[in-house]
């Protein structure tokens, strides 16, 4: 699995049966001076690792020692950067669960730090936002981000919150409060209330072009990131039509950067229980980077960003080997068929770190096609890129499922709009990474883990061009 840690970022190798916090999350990305400082919880502490590209990191040092149990912040939770004259801030989530149901406590209070580097920093400890009940639930009352409204020339802070009546578990809300000097703090309105969730975490809110975005995550379904779209930043926000997620349900926290030209959301990619595939999604992964596409509509997307798919240097030999069905080419362009079932051919071995890139297009009426992944020749073990065009979505499937071995399948919907879509297959380690157009969709598998790499299709015809497999070169 060591290819994990290229691309994919932690500061952890994963192992079976690995507590919980031994995998770092809640990224807390800040641009400054041509550096990506990403901020993560990591061990009920914030660490910072630093990149320029997102595929060389630094080595991570320590930020935010946690404090003692008797402190309000025995666990440090999700906060934000921002600088402002001079001043690097850094609010952030002070958890204290010993205070739960105590008079005058509080589990959860907004704490902040202050530094003039971005390497030493000191608590402020005369700043304590312990929750608004006012307007608020007592309980959750975390993940401040804090972002500068040029428009209404003020600055804004985003809280993850719940309203104080509502039905069980759907009370999450996104309160906002404004400062004019980053210290005093008034309550500013409910931005977003949808009685859907328990709570929106991990905030953020951006502008692109003339539309505003907020973005949240919530954990009451799967581990998700959301958004919503507004005409200004006072809302209302609405659902965007169609699809309304980054990535699947494995993809948690991402929240937005940009360096002015670019823009990211920067999140982390969910581990599973014991390191196996059967096992529950866990808090805590690697790092995963996807760069937001504004679309004509309004709505967003995302690529693999420039500078990650441009690590892909050295380019592998294919050559076409049939194993079911009709298949013929050679060089980048392969075609094959399957009027009655399943056809598939190999292109390659696949190695543990590789980009395999690809357009794909079928004839009018094909159920499926795709790329065989991790695939030995017999298919006894294989993952599988599955683009199904009559259902209009994306999955990632594994091997065959007998005698009720049902693991639910990691899937996006995309809207193919013509008879062709480009692929683009990040594997490394048990990662697999794909963009179809600009839908993303991210997946593991920890039991297959070598194999080949092909192309397939189910029921119909498939044609494969500019078919490129490239792995890094250092």
């Amino acid at each position: 699995m060591k290819g994990n840690y290229n691309i994919f970022y932690t500061p952890e190798k994963q192992y079976p049966g690995m507590p919980h916090g031994e995998m770092c999350g809640d990224f807390m990305p800040f641009f400054w001076k041509g550096v990506y400082h990403l901020f993560y919880l990591y061990k009920c502490c914030v660490y910072k690792v630093e990149t320029e590209d997102f595929v060389h990191y630094k080595e991570p040092t320590l930020v935010l020692q946690n404090g003692s149990p008797d402190d309000q912040d025995w666990h440090i939770g999700t906060g934000s950067v921002f600088e402002y004259d001079g001043i690097f801030y850094f609010h952030y989530t002070g958890f204290c669960e010993g205070n739960h149901g105590l008079e005058g406590k509080n589990e959860q209070v907004i704490l902040r730090a202050r530094s003039t580097d971005m390497v030493h920093w000191e608590k402020d400890r005369d700043f304590f936002f312990r929750p608004d009940t006012r307007y608020y639930g007592n309980l959750h009352w975390r993940d401040p981000h804090v972002i500068r409204n040029d428009e209404l020339g003020k600055f804004f802070m985003l809280i993850t919150a719940t309203q104080k009546e509502g039905a069980y578990k759907r009370t999450g809300c996104t309160a906002v409060y404004v400062s004019e000097d980053m210290n005093t703090w008034e309550h500013f309105k409910t931005l977003y209330a949808p009685r859907t969730f328990i709570t929106h975490e991990c905030h953020d809110c951006f502008k692109m072009g003339d539309k505003w975005y907020l973005t949240f995550s919530n954990y009451s379904r799967w581990w998700e990131t959301r958004y919503r779209v507004a005409d200004c930043f006072q809302g209302p926000y609405r659902v965007p039509e169609h699809d309304d997620m980054f990535d699947g349900r494995e993809y948690y926290a991402a929240k937005y950067e940009t360096d002015g030209k670019k823009r990211y959301m920067v999140g982390w990619e969910s581990i599973r229980e014991n390191c196996r595939d059967s096992g529950r999604h866990l808090w805590g992964g690697n790092i995963l980077v996807h760069e937001l596409v504004q679309r004509e509509d309004g709505t967003l997307g995302v690529k693999m960003p420039d500078t990650i798919e441009q690590s892909f240097t050295e380019e592998i030999p294919l050559k076409l080997t049939l194993r079911q069905g009709e298949f013929s080419g050679e060089d980048a362009c392969f075609t094959g068929s399957a009027s009655d079932g399943f056809a598939w051919a190999e292109l390659s071995e696949l190695p543990e770190t590789a980009l395999f890139d690809t357009e794909l297009s079928w004839s009018e009426g094909t159920e499926a096609v795709g790329i065989m992944i991790h695939a030995q020749p017999d298919l006894k073990e294989w993952c599988q890129l599955r683009l199904e065009i009559k259902n209009g979505r994306i999955l990632m499937d594994r091997y065959n499922r007998v005698d009720g071995d049902q693991y639910y399948l990691d899937e996006r919907p995309v809207r193919f709009t013509e008879n062709s879509a480009k692929v683009k297959l990040v594997v490394s380690g048990n990662i697999m990474l794909v963009y179809v157009n600009d839908v993303a969709l991210v997946s593991r598998c920890y039991e297959i883990a070598s194999g080949s790499v092909g192309i397939f299709t189910e029921y119909g015809e498939i044609r494969a061009k500019g078919t490129r497999l490239l792995v890094q070169k250092y």
